[in-house]
């Protein structure tokens, strides 16, 4: 009824309560632009650092820098520039557009419009804010067969919000055409439609994100939007992901559900990327939900690390002061890349430039007055990836550091050597030195003491022996409790931190099939009843009993049972490696 009642407005162009431009799903303050964020169905609002937010959500001009512009042909196209200042960063730009709009499938209708925006972003810790100012310089409707309708001028505005709390998550907020602004367009009275959008952008895999990876990068990005659509709500969604290789080459995917006339109307859009230095050229081909035609765009952005728009001169200090050389941005004293330990913490230290800021994995840290700065940082069993950031007005740095915090095990083998080291060797070399002594003293008397010298050598050789031998035991006990601490890092032996373990002692049948299925890595299935006649289904070792059974890889006695709680024995040790493989 409602799109039938628009058409009917449209042929007879008389006045009435439906506003004409709005409600067929156009915002004549609509600067969303650029092939990257076209590519991605138009998720752009939660981008943190990218020159297209400009046409997007002004808060992230704060940590943006460049130029760009972007066409499809010569009726349709954008440009805009990000400036950096000691106040914050400002943006202008331009959008011209030319579009073909279907009403239905004989009346098309022609909508042409111009603007030009004026932004500003600021930052705060994690968060940054901006404004967008906005002027429709012109916009006229077309319809076969009627005269043109137009209107000449018009304002609003948008605000921003941006929050990065980790290196691989953005959040954005927009509220676009705050004010609501009235105006004149022909015989209809027109708003411009105000709008709320939410924007998440998630870095998945590449060297900031939730899986590190030097050469591949998966990001993901959605928006929502909700807002006046003339005398409807409109309910919008944006989606794409993007993939890249060593961040120079990228291909994107998206889609998107628009309000159009009375219903929502769903695009799609694939794009490619090619990043040359500070340069990035970027193709879009989309299914526009407006014009419901196939579009291409092409965007050339260059975003070098600043373009410093106006810098106030500094003031000339009357005492002659020798300027210091600049420091690194940031250096990293502790730790190293790759460092083991069996600590529960690591201190982190390093040196950055005085009033640079510091996050460690997304935690801000404080920085002393000479740039010097430590953290404390939790690390989790095994493997630790941690990222330290430094920001320094429009400069960034990150260092990765890879830490292995591993179990420590206590041996009750390692123990009885060292008592026999300090029983057995110590002990007896200070016998042999007391002896020592005494032939020192009795050949000062003129006693004889040829016998008790060959005793005392051949208690050194004896001891020299014990020494090596006690060492050499030692050393493959730690070269075993090595590959041991491994296996518990990574969760395949379970032992409590207090716990003695003992070697020598007889591993069980479940002992062992538990380690195995761990180091495998076979699903443990969920026990519904007992998995053999003596191993019932609360067993300790059920869940891993019944992964190896099903698998194939054990079976039980004639009688039924599986003895889980008996030693192993070296033919039963050896069926069970050949089992799982480990030997053949």
């Amino acid at each position: 009824m409602k799109k039938s009642l628009l058409i009917l407005l449209f042929l007879l162009f008389s006045a009435g309560s439906y506003a004409l431009i709005t409600d067929i799903g156009i915002d004549p303050l609509d600067q969303t632009s650029g092939a990257k964020p076209l590519s991605l169905g138009g998720a752009f609002a939660g981008a943190s650092n990218d020159v297209n937010c400009l046409f997007y959500n002004p808060a992230a001009l704060a940590n943006s820098r460049g130029i760009i512009l972007s066409l499809k042909d010569d009726k349709n196209f954008s440009l805009g520039a990000i400036y950096e200042t000691r106040i914050g960063n400002f943006g202008i730009g331009a959008v011209y557009r030319n579009r073909e709009i279907g009403l239905n499938d004989t009346l098309k209708a022609k909508y042409e419009s111009n603007l030009s925006l004026f932004s500003y972003g600021t930052s705060y810790e994690q968060f940054s804010f901006g404004f967008a100012i906005k002027n429709v310089l012109s916009q006229t409707l077309t319809v076969p067969g009627l005269s043109d309708r137009s209107m000449d001028i018009g304002t609003d505005y948008d605000a921003g919000i941006l929050c990065k709390p980790v290196n691989y998550a953005s959040f954005g907020m927009m509220l676009r055409n705050i004010s609501g602004a009235e105006y004149k367009f022909g015989s209809s009275q027109e708003a411009f439609p105000r709008a709320t959008r939410f924007g998440l952008v998630l870095d998945i895999l590449g060297k900031t994100s939730i899986y590190y990876n030097e050469v591949l990068g998966l990001k993901a990005a959605y928006d929502v939007e909700s807002g006046d659509a003339g005398d409807d709500q409109k309910h919008n969604s944006f989606y794409g992901v993007e993939g890249s290789l060593n961040n120079r080459l990228f291909v994107r995917f998206g889609g998107s559900s628009i309000y159009k006339i009375d219903n929502n109307v769903t695009g799609s859009s694939i794009g490619l990327g090619i990043k040359f230095g500070d340069a990035e050229l970027d193709l879009a081909s989309i299914n526009d939900p407006i014009t419901e035609a196939q579009a291409s765009y092409i965007s050339i952005s260059y975003s070098p690390q600043a373009l410093i728009f106006y810098q106030a001169p500094e003031k000339v200090s009357p005492v002659e002061i020798k300027p210091e050389i600049p420091k690194e941005l940031l250096t990293v004293n502790f730790p190293n890349d790759n460092f083991i330990t069996y600590d529960e913490n690591i201190a982190i230290s390093g040196e950055t430039r005085p009033g640079a800021s510091i996050l460690i994995n997304g935690t801000e840290t404080d920085v002393g007055k000479d740039g010097r700065f430590k953290a404390i940082q939790p690390l989790l069993s095994g493997k630790n990836l941690i990222s330290i950031y430094a920001r320094s007005g429009y400069e960034t740095k990150t260092i990765y550091r890879k830490v292995l915090k591993k179990a420590k095990v206590i041996l009750a083998e390692e123990i009885n050597i060292d008592k026999k080291i300090a029983q057995e060797v110590i002990s007896k070399e200070a016998e042999i030195s007391k002896k020592e002594a005494e032939i020192v003293k009795d050949k000062e008397k003129g006693i004889d003491v040829s016998q008790k010298e060959k005793i005392v050598k051949e208690d050194k050789i004896k001891q020299e022996e014990k020494k090596v031998q006690l060492t050499e035991q030692k050393k493959q006990l730690e070269d075993t409790k090595d590959k041991l601490e491994n296996l518990v890092t990574l969760g395949v032996i379970e032992i409590s931190p207090e716990a003695k373990f003992q070697i020598e002692v007889p591993i069980t049948r479940g002992e062992m099939i538990t380690w195995l299925v761990k180091a495998s890595g076979l699903a443990l299935p969920e026990v519904e009843g007992p998995v053999f006649t003596d191993v019932p289904q609360n067993h300790r070792y059920a869940s891993s009993i019944k992964a190896a059974l099903d698998a194939g890889l054990v079976k039980g006695e004639a009688d039924g049972r599986f003895r889980p709680d008996d030693s192993v024995k070296k033919e039963e040790e050896q069926e069970f490696y050949k089992a799982f493989g480990i030997i053949k």
